[in-house]
């Protein structure tokens, strides 16, 4: 199976659905990694919303947003290797962060050819309050509705928002085999790491059981809050 996953963000990937995606490559699937934005403005923003830890962050501060884009990229091209993605199911888009909105024309036109293929698509959710996942929200949505997949799945994974679907619509995949190994692979994003909800998060890791997806057909486009 062709699996697609869309992180917003880097570190996304293993926040919204990291286990799974460790599962699913043991059962011997083809997995590719979309990263649309580049985490440019991760320290202007942590000090701006005094959620920065200066310690571990020093390095960083006289950077600009350009290097700092820079050094996130990176860190997710590290971190997808570490995850197993061959080099050539890893894309940027590389779009500014907190701009994903402003480029969901070319988002959309990146994404049709990766994902044209595919037999499922894991996508952030709906209706959300963070701009760049909602975008990539809809960038994933758009180029599956303009290319006609009607015999994909959709993964919805719910992060900055509450999963809201119908029961039967609602996908429980346990993930304790592989909580530690997330919890190392989250040691590469250091510039994640400087940010006080991220490294909180990181630790949670280890006790998380379970990841939760709201499943949707073609069919079900726009005829639930999540999807």
């Amino acid at each position: 199976m062709r699996i697609i996953v869309f992180a917003p963000h880097p570190d996304d990937e293993i926040f919204g659905c990291g286990g799974s995606i460790l599962k699913w490559m043991d059962e011997g699937h083809d997995l590719h990694v979309i990263y649309v934005t580049d985490n440019r403005v991760l320290i202007s923003w942590g000090r701006s919303h005094d959620v920065l830890l200066e310690e571990e962050a020093k390095e960083y501060i006289n950077l600009d947003e350009d290097e700092i884009g820079k050094i996130a990229l990176e860190e997710a091209l590290q971190v997808a290797k570490s995850f197993g993605f061959p080099k050539e199911n890893i894309h940027l888009f590389k779009f500014h962060d907190q701009d994903a909105k402003n480029r969901i024309p070319d988002g959309v036109k990146l994404a049709k050819p990766i994902i044209k293929d595919t037999n499922r698509i894991i996508l952030p959710s709906d209706n959300n309050n963070h701009a760049d996942h909602q975008a990539t929200h809809t960038i994933a949505k758009r180029a599956a509705e303009e290319l006609r997949l009607q015999g994909v799945e959709f993964y919805v994974y719910a992060l900055y928002n509450i999963l809201k679907a119908p029961k039967e619509k609602h996908l429980k995949i346990k993930i304790i085999d592989y909580r530690n190994q997330l919890y190392e692979l989250m040691k590469g994003y250091k510039t994640q790491l400087c940010l006080k909800d991220t490294r909180i998060g990181w630790q949670l890791l280890k006790k998380k059981r379970t990841e939760r997806f709201g499943v949707f057909s073609y069919e079900d486009m726009n005829k639930f809050e999540n999807f």
